[in-house]
């Protein structure tokens, strides 16, 4: 009797770990070229944010972005400004949506006002950006430079009204981040 009730624990036990799951991971795709703008921005990457059940709240990303410029030889500053557009992601299934807030070097990028980037009268030579404020008087050729925005989920609603993290629904939301940039040669 003992030897039966062993294989059959034996056997339930590797049904166990028969089961499979299975997940698909989806990316949004474009390709584009524009070799003839005075001003050119790419984001590189896409935004994957994940809640963490033990801080209740989403982690932030930093996303990518290379800029390239045709410089004006007869400029003598140039600036490179920044504007959130939009940044809502709607929750599937509706009825809830979380809003991705835009960070420059720890400043806002807000959608009601401009956040300087580059600003050569001022000194303001844009970190990582800094090959753009060097070569923006260069007109033979484009000058680039990468950067990198950091994203995190602000806020979030449910039905309307402010919700806290914890209280929203599973799922996935999904949309899109607008960030205006403005170039200007003087």
């Amino acid at each position: 009797m003992k030897k039966a009730l062993i294989a059959v624990i034996l056997a339930s036990s590797g049904l166990s770990f028969a089961h499979a799951v299975e997940s698909t991971a989806t990316w949004k795709a474009t390709a584009k070229k524009d070799s003839t703008s005075a001003l050119e921005v790419t984001a590189l990457d896409s935004l994957a944010f994940q809640y963490s059940d033990g801080s209740k709240a989403f982690n932030t990303v930093n996303g990518l972005f290379d800029v390239s410029i045709k410089g004006d030889a007869s400029a003598t500053d140039f600036t490179l400004k920044a504007k959130k557009l939009s940044g809502t992601l709607n929750h599937l299934s509706g009825g809830s949506t979380v809003d991705v807030g835009v960070m420059w070097q720890g400043v806002p990028v807000s959608t009601s006002a401009y956040t300087t980037l580059i600003d050569t009268a001022a000194g303001t030579t844009g970190g990582s950006l800094a090959p753009l404020a060097a070569g923006f008087k260069d007109d033979t050729q484009s000058t680039t430079a990468q950067g990198a925005f950091s994203f995190n989920i602000e806020k979030a609603t449910v039905n309307g009204a402010d919700a806290e993290f914890n209280t929203l629904p599973d799922g996935l939301w999904s949309g899109e981040v607008n960030v205006e940039f403005v170039a200007s040669w003087a």
